[in-house]
């Protein structure tokens, strides 16, 4: 059906262009599909002509190239692109990221409205300082 109005629609021949490179790539990408358009329609019936012409397209369509895959998000500071040697803000902070080559033992990391606080294991506050002093230090 998609083939047929992208016939229809010739005129337009950006859009049609684009209807008939998404039902190539259907077709490309669902050959177990093939047999079963085919046999919904007969030989010399309306749409078995956009039909044979649509599976005479997929056939010269150039293979789709993949899509590269998505960068990984970084352990450390959770974005993708990685946030490494960036200063911190309080849009991207990340509670117990590894910032500025600081890392107090047993401490966590926390933000305290503009303030980076580090605080002990009973959640006691051992340092504050203002935010815009660190960069994270992914790598």
């Amino acid at each position: 059906e998609v083939a047929k109005v992208a016939e229809n629609h010739a005129h337009l021949e950006k859009f049609a262009n684009a209807l008939f490179q998404i039902c190539s790539s259907f077709v490309k990408d669902n050959p177990e599909a093939t047999p079963e358009m085919c046999n919904n329609e007969e030989v010399g019936e309306e749409n078995s002509c956009t039909l044979h012409r649509l599976l005479a397209r997929a056939s010269r369509a150039k293979p789709r190239q993949s899509r590269p895959s998505p960068a990984p998000v970084c352990n450390n500071c959770k974005h993708v692109p990685c946030l490494d040697g960036q200063k911190l803000t309080e849009g991207n902070f990340v509670a117990d990221s590894r910032i500025s080559d600081i890392l107090f033992e047993g401490e966590t990391v926390k933000l305290d409205g503009s303030q980076v606080t580090f605080v002990d294991e009973g959640d006691q506050i051992r340092y504050q300082f203002p935010i815009h002093q660190f960069k994270f230090c992914c790598e």
